[in-house]
């Protein structure tokens, strides 16, 4: 028995016996055509819908509006598959505001986005123009995606000034330095950038500053502002070297606790080290911090002391890194491990250099933090899970700060 067609096949028959098509471009121009007819129809639909009654209809109209044509030219669309162009319904009133298709917008939601994307992952505008020409096959102008990404601008303010959550467990802070011209001389200034750690777990871009001074105003400036954003409480602070930040923490949230990350002691260490000892060195400085509990930790402290003696240099160094290290053992294993490096953060610049690094000098601060902004969105769209243990290390944060977190925890 002969299977019975489906619309889709009719469709598709109907398409093959009206067009010749002998290569994939045949195919491309068919599609791109009845895209086209496809959004037409849809408009013309939309005005039917607006009237109250079919263009053919010849029944008796509600109302004293009608149609009144559609406009002189035809009006061009750029879509994400090439452009089109369609005659815009007009009605007698004036009140006919269409749906699918604004009657001022020259571009079709989606593709503005692609746009914004491309522009989000680092490719300067005279990319975009011609990966759009080439892959599109619609000529934009320079203009159009320079105003296409200023309205980004708005985006940036309101993000960089919404509302926080109430606590955040664990933050870290880091920078990366950035390429910027001022007065025709291109510098490389510092972007300090915020990651937290909510309740739920997840981790969340706070904010991103720009900076030449870590002056104790400029911190306690960033301090403020996430305040006043809402931020009440935080735990600890994962940071490395940033000149007056504990100062400033100290006087803003007087009581989170900062601690300096092991990993770059360990590179610190490293550089002190004689090449020939270096990994011996290491090997035994990571038996300190990656010890059980604290009095293992002050055991495998003074053997490394007693075992290099003679190198005054390096038992100086450890002796004051010792300072970072035993606070850590104040929390159980899970939480160490969450707080006793910047490699979140790092890892999260990291992905930030991918769309400052060989673009050359940006123009402005404000170019910087909008490309830093896109980039951030597009992250955080796959930061949907809590990071690992996290239910283990709410109920040890439960019992550590008692009050002060479970009057936030629902």
């Amino acid at each position: 028995m002969k299977k019975e067609k489906t619309k889709e096949d009719i469709i598709l028959d109907q398409i093959i016996e009206n067009n010749v098509m002998v290569t994939a471009k045949d195919v491309s121009n068919v599609l791109d055509e009845m895209y086209g007819k496809l959004v037409q129809r849809l408009l013309n639909s939309e005005m039917d819908i607006h009237l109250g009654y079919d263009k053919n209809s010849h029944e008796e109209k509600n109302g004293n509006n009608r149609r009144n044509g559609s406009s002189s030219k035809g009006k061009k669309v750029r879509t994400d598959h090439g452009e089109i162009t369609i005659d815009m319904p007009r009605d007698r009133d004036g009140t006919f505001e269409p749906q699918i298709i604004s009657k001022r917008q020259r571009v079709l939601s989606g593709y503005d986005d692609i746009i914004i994307g491309m522009y989000a992952r680092g490719l300067t505008q005279e990319d975009i123009k011609e990966m759009i020409k080439k892959i599109y096959r619609i000529d934009l102008s320079k203009s159009f995606i320079s105003e296409l990404i200023k309205g980004v601008n708005e985006e940036v303010q309101a993000w960089q000034n919404r509302k926080l959550q109430k606590v955040y467990p664990f933050v870290y802070m880091d920078c990366l330095h950035v390429p910027i011209k001022e007065d025709l001389v291109s510098e490389k200034e510092a972007v300090y950038v915020m990651l937290g750690v909510g309740l739920d777990g997840k981790k969340e871009v706070m904010g991103t500053w720009i900076d030449r001074t870590e002056s104790p105003t400029f911190w306690t400036g960033v301090l403020e502002e996430i305040r006043e954003r809402g931020v009440e409480d935080i735990f600890v602070i994962s940071l490395d070297g940033l000149k007056n930040l504990p100062e400033a923490i100290e006087k803003v949230f007087p009581q989170t606790r900062t601690q300096r990350c092991v990993v770059h002691l360990v590179r610190n260490l490293y550089s002190a080290c004689p090449k020939k000892e270096a990994a011996e060195v290491i090997g035994d400085f990571k038996k300190i911090y990656q010890s059980a509990n604290e009095e293992q930790a002050k055991l495998e402290f003074e053997n490394f002391k007693t075992k290099y003696s003679e190198n005054k240099k390096i038992i100086n160094r450890v002796s004051e890194y010792i300072n970072y290290i035993l606070p850590l053992f104040e929390y159980p294993a899970e939480i160490r491990k969450v707080i006793y490096t910047t490699n979140p953060i790092e890892s999260l610049n990291s992905a930030l250099r991918k769309v400052t690094n060989g673009k050359g000098s940006f123009p402005n601060r404000e170019a910087v933090l909008k490309v830093l902004y896109l980039r951030v969105q597009n992250l955080q769209k796959k930061w949907t899970k809590a990071i690992p243990n996290w239910s283990k290390i709410l109920n040890q944060l439960s019992i550590i700060y008692g009050e002060r977190i479970l009057k936030y925890i629902d």
